[in-house]
């Protein structure tokens, strides 16, 4: 029973350790969708100003674009690590409190992704175009409730115009 435990708390980490590393081999064939990688990793903050200081004047990542209400109230910001790895600021309240939210992973053919996801049982969203970014998204739950977002930058989206003009 112990062992039974282990594994099934380990396989959320270890998926994810997969993403990262590169080791992860589900869905190679591109006609069925693939995951590229993981791409970014959303925070909720209580203070937005202290921490988008901290993640761009600190840590060096430049904000790449911040949507706001019609109220001019935060929505959501991204900060660029690299060409492909994203930080994503959200403001904290009482329904999302502080701290990490979820994580995005970065898909080729998102819908092919999802439909490979809800073949495996995992339940997700229809993959739709985001309203802000442009971007082909689907959201789903791990087995622990997790929640995360699978997208793909598809050409014409903000996402896909950020990493294509990533210099090093």
């Amino acid at each position: 029973m112990k062992t039974k435990i282990i594994i099934i708390l380990a396989m959320p980490i270890l998926f994810i350790a997969g993403l990262i590393t590169g080791q992860y081999s589900g869905f190679e064939n591109k006609e069925k969708g693939k995951i590229i990688g993981l791409n970014h990793v959303g925070i909720r903050v209580d203070d937005f100003d202290k921490a988008s200081n901290f993640y761009e004047n600190t840590m060096g990542f430049p904000m790449i674009y911040k949507f706001d209400d019609d109220n001019n109230q935060l929505i959501f910001a991204y900060f660029q690590i690299n060409k492909s790895t994203f930080i994503e600021l959200m403001p904290a309240n009482q329904e999302h409190p502080e701290g990490i939210d979820h994580f995005g992973l970065e898909t080729h053919n998102n819908e092919a992704v999802v439909s490979n996801f809800r073949n495996l049982g995992i339940e997700c969203t229809k993959s739709n175009v985001s309203p802000f970014t442009h971007v082909n998204i689907a959201h789903a739950k791990d087995l622990n409730g997790v929640y995360f977002e699978i997208i793909e930058a598809i050409e014409g989206s903000d996402l896909r115009r950020v990493m294509d003009n990533w210099k090093e």
